[in-house]
């Protein structure tokens, strides 16, 4: 589930507790009950949620993890964290908000305002 004008961010009611000493992450989602344990890779994509594209989190994650992995493998890891968050509804899909376009001049609008 992803296209262009599509991002993601964590759902606003979902409690997240980061454990670095134990390098997991812990998100519980209060509209289905239920504590998910993050492993690394899934608590940096969920961190990367943020209203970015999945372009966006991928180029983030693989500038996080190379030389450790190739583009290819983090954006493969990125789309899998991504539907897994999803699915969890830990995160969801937002859409960008499209560029604010002027609206079109009419005659008169390009004369200035006299003292």
């Amino acid at each position: 589930m992803s296209c262009q004008s599509a991002c993601y961010k964590k759902v606003s009611n979902v409690r997240v507790r980061e454990i670095p000493e134990m390098e997991v992450c812990m998100a519980f989602t209060p509209h289905d009950p239920e504590v998910y344990t993050l492993n690394p890779s899934a608590w940096l994509v969920l961190r990367l949620c943020d209203g970015r594209s999945e372009n966006d989190i991928a180029s983030a994650y693989h500038a996080a993890v190379e030389p450790m992995l190739s583009r290819e493998e983090a954006r493969r890891e990125v789309r899998a964290g991504i539907e897994s968050l999803v699915q969890k509804r830990i995160i969801e899909v937002c859409r960008r908000p499209e560029p604010r376009r002027a609206p079109p001049k009419r005659r008169g609008d390009h004369a200035q305002k006299r003292p």
